[in-house]
């Protein structure tokens, strides 16, 4: 969803010489995103080195001016013509995470000198009710969890948290005012550097209430996917800076719901905190399925390593698994940690659409919206403040089931297990 901003060039086609206040606007646009020497890497807490060393003359294409936009284009890879062609002011006029764009994309040598974050929030957005924006945002922190050992725990504001959370409009306090709907959906602040301890606004996130938030997927036009963009801000709330790799959710710009981790964005974090411990390793078998509505599967057949379910059309039903779950070993209680799910769709007319994760009739994590079709062999829901055991682990998928051919609507479920942590 393009929107044009003050601070966006509103034309194509500036050339190397143009002068004008529409090439004052491109230096404001490259300023604002760490390409020239502006306060904003000190505002965020890091100076990118992409930053051009020379002050351009304001309003003129110079060569400090070329240079800036050659590496804008290199970032998002655009083709690198020195000059403001259509593809690059269009990319400019979608929305965005405001946090400036780094070289390196991992390790900042900023991270938090524990694993065990806290989380609260100063303000809610009146889009969404407040029990909806806090699963969205326990979903968000859970895709960090599931490859790492952080554990996030919300807090009363009054207790101090890690990672403040707020909703805020226009000029909220920071330094880095918000730019109303479109632009900047958020930023956030990158943590201290070890062994400093962490000052007011370091890992804190904040998103722009101008915007419509939303929960659903797919999103209603003209609305954007909270979960998608809370865990890009954790990101940055995390250590990490913009990737400059394609469908990693650190990319910096929004383009729709992303509700996973690429291999790049595991790459980054665990080149910070690392990987997690496995005090125990818990799996069951595919066949051991159990159906929540019998009278909406067309056919049901176990094979010998995999059962294989096939919806009736236009339907949705949940599919259970329970995990054997090793409550106490050796007197030591153990904490829940990433669930693992192996499945496939044949088709996309077979979607999981939702993972939830109980401890007996408490469901402590709710992956929703997830939507997952073809292959997934190896897939990881994390369960964001890692809770003790109490009772037993039980994990629930939600698929709903469109029109097609039996085969279409079929979709294999091969086994599901839990990392237990120590």
């Amino acid at each position: 969803m393009a929107t044009m901003k003050d601070y966006m060039p509103s034309v194509t086609d500036l050339t190397p010489g143009t002068q004008g206040f529409e090439v004052e606007k491109l230096q404001t646009y490259l300023a604002k995103y760490g390409y020239l020497e502006s306060d904003v890497s000190d505002r965020f807490g890091t100076r990118s080195v992409l930053t051009a060393t020379t002050t351009p003359e304001k309003g003129n294409f110079d060569e400090t001016t070329v240079q800036a936009l050659t590496r804008f284009q290199e970032f998002n890879h655009l083709p690198v013509t020195g000059v403001l062609d259509k593809a690059t002011q269009a990319l400019m006029t979608q929305p965005r995470c405001g946090f400036p764009d780094l070289a390196e994309f991992a390790n900042t040598g900023r991270k938090w000198p524990t694993t065990n974050l806290t989380y609260g929030f100063q303000e809610f957005t009146p889009d969404l009710p407040a029990a909806q924006v806090i699963q969205a945002v326990e979903q968000a922190f859970a895709l960090w969890n599931s490859v790492t050992a952080l554990r996030f725990t919300r807090v009363p504001i009054a207790s101090t948290p890690n990672i403040i959370i707020r909703f805020a409009a226009g000029d909220h306090g920071d330094g880095s005012a918000f730019d109303g709907g479109g632009g900047v959906l958020a930023h956030a602040f990158f943590p201290p550097v070890p062994p400093n301890p962490p000052e007011p606004i370091q890992g804190d996130a904040h998103f722009d209430e101008a915007e419509p938030w939303t929960v659903t997927v797919p999103p209603p036009a003209g609305t954007f996917d909270l979960v998608t963009v809370a865990a890009h801000e954790f990101g940055h709330s995390l250590g990490l800076g913009h990737s400059t790799v394609a469908g990693s959710l650190m990319a910096p710009f929004y383009g729709g719901p992303h509700r996973f981790l690429h291999s790049d964005d595991i790459a980054g974090i665990q080149s910070i905190y690392g990987g997690y411990s496995i005090a125990h390793a818990s799996w069951i078998h595919g066949t051991s399925i159990q159906v929540e509505l019998p009278d909406q599967i067309e056919a049901i057949r176990r094979f010998g390593f995999f059962t294989r379910i096939t919806g009736k059309p236009s339907t949705t039903n949940w599919f259970h698994f329970a995990i054997p779950t090793p409550v106490i070993v050796n007197g030591d209680r153990k904490e829940v940690g990433p669930v693992i799910l192996r499945f496939r769709t044949l088709s996309n007319k077979a979607i999981v659409r939702d993972v939830h994760i109980y401890d007996g009739e408490a469901r402590i994590v709710a992956h929703d919206g997830v939507n997952l079709s073809g292959d997934h062999f190896f897939e990881r829901f994390g369960v964001p403040h890692s809770p003790p055991v109490l009772w037993g682990l039980g994990i629930s998928l939600g698929v709903t089931f469109g029109t097609g051919t039996a085969a279409e609507r079929s979709m294999d479920f091969i086994s599901a297990g839990c990392d237990f942590r120590p």
